[in-house]
């Protein structure tokens, strides 16, 4: 076998081989993507199951009160652990992303005269934005992490107002101004949390073509 056999034979074999990476990371994303509507989906149906108990425990006396405080940490527990889960699952789908856009460049690279067929290939930004992916700041509100956090930051709001209402009795609007203010707290904490892990990640895996 020739020098130029050999050559043509490995290339086969790498094309072969970065065809089934291609599928990998696909099948990754998707699998990412349907994780996180299964979880996102599980918290939300428990959060509108625990407003429902709360509405049936309410009509009891002393009980609408002791239920709450009871179940409402178990909620924000759940949406702690389903933001953490959906954020790892966003960076994860976002890493995919950007290999799969590198190796669409490679596909663009192989006939430079129809790489234009493999639009917006040419960094990982112009990548992420033909799949919809979006590095802007506003693009952290349309996760389904922050869309957990924004619901859990509810679910700790009203936590705090119960709380504070039962064993302080203070005035109720301002059990629910205490209530306010700590939600405000709470998901000014997981957007702060949110960015520093997008950035993170944006340091760890810098864009290919402007860091060169």
């Amino acid at each position: 076998m020739d020098v130029d056999d050999q050559e043509a034979r490995r290339r086969g074999e790498f094309m072969q081989a970065l065809t089934t990476e291609h599928f990998a990371l696909q099948s990754g994303r998707s699998a990412t993507i349907s994780e996180s509507a299964g979880r996102s989906s599980l918290y939300m149906t428990t959060v509108s199951s625990a407003v429902v108990a709360l509405a049936l425990a309410g009509q009891v006396a002393n009980l609408g009160t002791v239920f709450a405080l009871a179940i409402l940490p178990v909620v924000f527990f759940l949406g702690l652990v389903t933001y953490g889960r959906l954020l790892q699952s966003g960076v994860e789908d976002t890493i995919y992303a950007r290999a799969i856009g590198r190796i669409r460049r490679l596909y663009g690279e192989i006939n430079p005269s129809r790489a234009d067929y493999f639009r917006d290939v040419y960094s990982d930004r112009a990548g992420l934005r033909a799949m919809g992916l979006f590095r802007r700041w506003w693009q952290q509100f349309l996760t389904a992490a922050a869309m957990v956090a924004m619901v859990n930051s509810v679910v700790a709001g009203a936590f705090v107002a119960i709380a504070v209402a039962r064993w302080v009795k203070p005035p109720a609007l301002i059990a629910v101004a205490i209530g306010g203010g700590a939600a405000l707290v709470v998901g000014a904490s997981f957007y702060r949390h949110q960015r520093r892990a997008w950035n993170r990640v944006d340091q760890a895996i810098p864009d290919e073509v402007t860091s060169q």
